[in-house]
């Protein structure tokens, strides 16, 4: 493009503009704002996001009181503090909404459900998700003893503390499935076929693209399967959502790892990598947003591998290397899964905010062995956990910097201020133990913890405890060491800061699960061969 030219009227124009010194503590830009009508502030403030209003009320006394008496303001700050975002228009009003906020997070501070629900979830469990608050398993039919080629399908809109929910039972969805994803959000099912349903032999897995509502086609699939080839049997496969994509990990027989990333409303493949392609000593796999995607590596003491795609036609840029803790010569990482809470594309209908997709936590489960023949053979197993924020800070800073290879970051350099690292032996049985910044913990006992990770010192936060409370709370906020002699060769320091929420009633569950409203306990283990049971539902 051509810079216009600037005629001498327009410079003469621009010379007469009176000049604001920015040292001048009574400017009169400051003093004409501030001598706006209330009504005119609060408007302008509107536009601003949650935090920039709230370091505005730290300006003035008169920004101040203008902003705390507009029930709007204090909305939008409580929304930022809480990690959440506005939900559609609706009947409710902005105060009534305000309302709902401050005792939700009342409710999570003081870890004080406000009802307890049996929800009946009969039949064996061959695959499940927890999104939006729907749970959502299928199973095989009565009378069908295939219980690996499972066409039943349930999905339960669990009850929150002001909602009875309802289940939806089909008996038959038409595809025998080994896997899927939902999205309430877009009313989004995406149903992974069995490798017993494929036809005439095509060597191809598909992904079926469906409402959850109607079971039908959905509208905004320009196909309704997505299709990749498999040319032997799959052993093992996890599929997301996120937004307008779709991602899958899978194994083979005798293969290395596969992950395909389609966009579902195109139908265009985004990524495409086999074992080829990939990195060697990949353990896991989980996207940071609509076009970014994690990997865990267990190679040279471990690290996490940022990945951007899909911004350019069939690009996929390795952007970053987060080491884990360094090892010692003898010791090794033999598995390094990643999980994070669902996404969803949107509010959902009737509700009145939701979290915010890029506020959230990553659960790193780490394990090692020591093969020393001196020392006893033990595979430690550690938790790691970190925010969305440190990926997509090196994915910020390769574009600013336009970084023409990985950044290689250590240990050091992210881990001690950006991670939090405990040594714990009990694995998790079922998935969906975290959303958005908080995480359900076992523990040894037997009993279930949440930690949160959204730890804030404001007076909007403190909330005196009950006399009558049954809830035992604490804030870590201060660093914590792990020794392991025999696997790290010194000390492991790490302070992320976080709250622990423990009650007894959590006591005597195979798992727990989590969503922005509710704990769901589950009794039966994951996959088992005779009846799930109950989902027990604690409403916040």
């Amino acid at each position: 493009m051509i810079a216009p030219k600037l005629d001498e009227r327009q410079t003469m124009a621009l010379g007469r503009l009176p000049t604001i010194k920015a040292d001048t503590k009574d400017s009169e830009t400051a003093t004409s704002i501030l001598g706006l009508p209330s009504e005119l502030l609060i408007e302008i403030l509107r536009h601003v996001d949650g935090r920039s209003i709230l370091r505005c009320s730290c300006v003035c006394r008169e920004l101040k009181r203008v902003i705390d008496s507009s029930a709007e303001l204090q909305y939008h700050i409580e929304l930022a503090l809480d990690c959440m975002l506005d939900g559609p228009q609706s009947t409710a009003s902005v105060a009534e909404r305000l309302e709902q906020l401050r005792n939700l997070r009342r409710a999570w501070i003081l870890f004080e459900w406000k009802k307890e629900v049996r929800i009946p979830m009969p039949g064996f469990c061959q695959a499940y998700e927890l999104v939006g608050g729907v749970f959502a398993k299928t199973s095989s039919s009565v009378g069908d003893h295939n219980q690996f080629s499972p066409r039943k399908f349930i999905s339960s809109w669990l009850p929150s503390s002001s909602d009875p929910g309802h289940t939806l039972v089909r008996a038959d969805i038409g595809v025998s499935t080994r896997d899927f994803a939902i999205d309430p959000s877009q009313d989004l099912i995406a149903l992974v076929q069995s490798d017993n349903n494929f036809v005439n032999d095509s060597g191809h897995t598909e992904v079926h693209m469906r409402t959850i509502s109607s079971n039908i086609k959905h509208p905004e699939a320009s196909s309704p399967v997505l299709r990749t080839l498999t040319l032997s049997t799959m052993t093992n496969a996890f599929i997301q959502i996120v937004d307008d994509v779709i991602g899958m990990m899978f194994w083979m027989e005798l293969e290395r790892p596969h992950i395909i990333i389609w966009n579902w409303k195109t139908g265009q493949t985004l990524v495409d990598h086999d074992g080829d392609d990939l990195p060697s000593h990949i353990s896991d796999f989980s996207f940071i947003s609509n076009r970014a995607y994690m990997i865990t590596r267990g190679i040279n003491g471990g690290s996490i591998q940022v990945f951007t795609f899909g911004e350019n036609e069939h690009e996929i840029t390795h952007v970053a290397s987060l080491s884990l803790p360094p090892l010692k010569s003898r010791s090794h990482l033999v598995h390094c899964a990643i999980h994070t809470g669902p996404f969803v594309a949107k509010c959902l209908p009737n509700t009145p905010f939701w979290t915010n997709q890029d506020e959230r936590i990553y659960v790193l489960s780490v394990q090692y062995i020591q093969v020393d023949p001196d020392i006893p053979s033990a595979r430690p197993r550690f938790f790691l956990f970190f925010k969305n924020s440190t990926p997509l800070r090196y994915i910020q800073r390769y574009r600013e910097q336009r970084e023409t290879s990985s950044i290689e970051v250590p240990w050091e350099e992210w881990g001690p201020r950006e991670c939090r690292m405990l040594n714990h032996q009990v694995p998790y049985q079922w998935l969906r133990y975290v959303h958005g910044h908080r995480v359900v913990f076992p523990l040894l006992s037997g009993s279930m913890q949440v930690l949160d990770f959204n730890v804030r010192r404001t007076k909007r936060h403190v909330f005196p405890p009950q006399p009558d409370s049954k809830a035992s709370i604490e804030i870590i906020d201060y660093p914590t060491t792990i020794l392991s002699d025999c696997i790290f060769p010194g000390p492991v320091e790490t302070s992320l800061p976080y709250r622990v929420c423990r009650r007894d009633e959590l006591k005597g569950f195979s798992g727990v699960m989590i969503d922005e409203q509710r704990l769901i306990g589950l009794k039966s283990p994951s996959f088992a061969d005779g009846e799930m049971g109950d989902l027990y539902v604690f409403a916040f």
